[in-house]
């Protein structure tokens, strides 16, 4: 009897902590299904016969109904998906290269209201210097608080040098400025303390970009801080921790870079990421007969260990493939090794532990799958109250409403 008394008041329980709710169809059947970190789950549903490329979005949240619907239209058969965490705005991106010197994109801000528009970048670029449309390579395209942000390298040949720039679009008015973030020599490249400029991320109006280099022989980062409108403003050195692994940046979130898929080949000593004001690294060191992969938090100067995750498995010949996604809760990171193909999290509170996950395509729009532990064929969003939703993505593609599992 006591037995059947416990299995009552637990199944009572878990029920009382966990609920189904149905989401209707919209006119067309639900397609696909994206996270906007910290607002919820996007579902997204358009006509399967293709006769128009309009697009609804539905926000799932805290509420047992979409919280708003919107639409837009996108150029072509594909877009990107550009979000961020701390950003009030996603962005949907027609295009990442320039040739037609433009981008095009639907932004689309919290509240749910949706704009469509294009940006002239190259005109900007062009006060920089006169490059050739054909010679800008697209690096890296991200969103801030204040401004949408591209990355772009151009490689002089004549001058055997690098020139890296940076634009920014303010959300408000979208308008266009352009800074140059540095210049690298070839022959500077040649040195594994030495890299390209990076995007690592923003406070606020406060939007940062670093790039390896040796400063009186030690290695490190040259740090430069910019505001929406390009306007340069601190620039300082950071000293890198000590005997960190090669890692390969295999990028990780929802960026420009990780759809344009050109960072690869670059190899970096421990990736840097600044949140909330606060620089964080990322990176492997050999431990035993092991390696683990370290997080580290800048403090007066000085690297202070975080949090860390033992790489049993590890084999020195084979590398590390790390790709991190700063969040306010810590940095997660999707790591590629000998087999270990997985996403978790690094705390910012010491020695808490994460879910460990197998990587798929579909993780890069779901951030909150490092959180807990989730099946291969599920979404599962950490909203701000700290519910929990999970929607299982083999119901897109169909007729009819989708259902939803939220647990407290």
């Amino acid at each position: 009897m006591k037995k059947l008394f416990a299995l009552l008041a637990l199944f009572i329980s878990m029920n009382l902590f966990s609920q189904d709710f149905v989401i209707e169809q919209d006119v067309h059947p639900y397609y696909d299904v994206l996270e906007w970190k910290g607002m919820g789950a996007l579902l997204m549903s358009k006509d399967p016969n293709a006769n128009t490329k309009q697009i609804t979005l539905s926000l799932i949240g805290d509420q047992e109904t979409t919280i708003w619907d919107q639409k837009f239209n996108p150029k072509g058969e594909d877009f990107y998906y550009i979000a961020s965490e701390n950003a009030r705005y996603v962005y949907f991106l027609d295009n990442l290269d320039l040739q037609t010197g433009k981008i095009y994109f639907s932004q689309l801000n919290s509240a749910g209201n949706i704009k469509s528009t294009n940006v002239s970048i190259y005109t900007e670029l062009k006060k920089i210097g006169a490059f050739a449309s054909d010679d800008i390579e697209f690096i890296d395209a991200v969103v801030t608080d204040k401004a949408l942000v591209h990355l772009f390298r151009i490689k002089e040949k004549k001058s055997k040098e690098y020139i890296e720039v940076a634009t920014f679009v303010t959300h408000h008015n979208f308008r266009c400025y352009a800074s140059e973030l540095g210049r690298i020599s070839f022959e500077a490249l040649k040195d594994e303390d030495n890299g390209h400029w990076r995007y690592i991320g923003f406070t606020g109006d406060q939007i940062y970009f670093a790039a390896r280099e040796k400063s009186k022989k030690e290695a490190g980062y040259a740090v430069k801080q910019f505001s929406s409108k390009g306007e340069p403003s601190t620039a300082m050195f950071i000293a890198a921790p000590e005997d960190l692994l090669i890692v390969n940046n295999i990028g990780f979130g929802t960026t420009g870079a990780y759809y344009a898929d050109n960072i690869e080949s670059e190899p970096e000593k421990g990736l840097l990421t600044n949140i909330n004001g606060k620089f964080y690294l990322t990176g492997g060191r050999v431990a035993g007969n092991g390696a683990e992969l370290v997080l580290f938090h800048l403090f007066e100067g000085e690297w202070e260990e975080v949090n860390k995750v033992n790489l049993n498995y590890f084999i020195e010949k084979k590398g590390l493939d790390l790709g991190v996604y700063p969040m306010n809760e810590g940095i997660g990171y999707h790591l590629d090794h000998n087999g270990y193909d997985k996403v978790s999290m690094l705390y910012f509170e010491h020695k808490k532990t994460s879910a460990h996950n197998d990587f798929m395509q579909k993780t890069v729009y779901n951030p909150s799958s490092v959180f807990v532990n989730k099946e291969k064929n599920e979404l599962v969003v950490l909203l701000e109250n700290l519910d929990i939703i999970r929607f299982n993505t083999d119901q897109l593609g169909k007729e009819g409403p989708v259902t939803f599992n939220r647990e407290k």
